[in-house]
């Protein structure tokens, strides 16, 4: 179930951040499951600012960053992507990915 708290994250919050995360995904998706736990492991080494958008209440947003699918995890420098991650292979590689 939906909070109504996924519906009001702001994706610009961390917008001022040097570096930040922003992780898409859609609730009824499994994989995007699995992605998000990998990505939670490896965040708690790398800490980096993190915000998981439900992209079923942010259409503009995904429009904006021409997401092609879902998991997707924007590797942020202020407002500019640096990377973009869809596969998700490994903690170790994603921890990579955060350095």
């Amino acid at each position: 179930m939906t909070s109504i708290s996924d519906q009001l994250t702001n994706p610009e919050q961390n917008f001022s951040e040097d570096k930040h995360l922003i992780f898409g995904y859609t609730p009824t998706c499994g994989t995007c499951k699995i992605s998000e736990r990998m990505l939670d492991v490896a965040n708690e080494l790398a800490q980096l600012p993190l915000i998981k958008l439900d992209l079923n209440f942010h259409p503009d947003f995904s429009q904006q960053f021409e997401i092609q699918s879902v998991p997707v995890l924007l590797i942020m420098s202020q407002d500019q992507e640096c990377d973009r991650v869809y596969a998700f292979q490994s903690v170790p590689d994603l921890l990579e990915k955060l350095k």
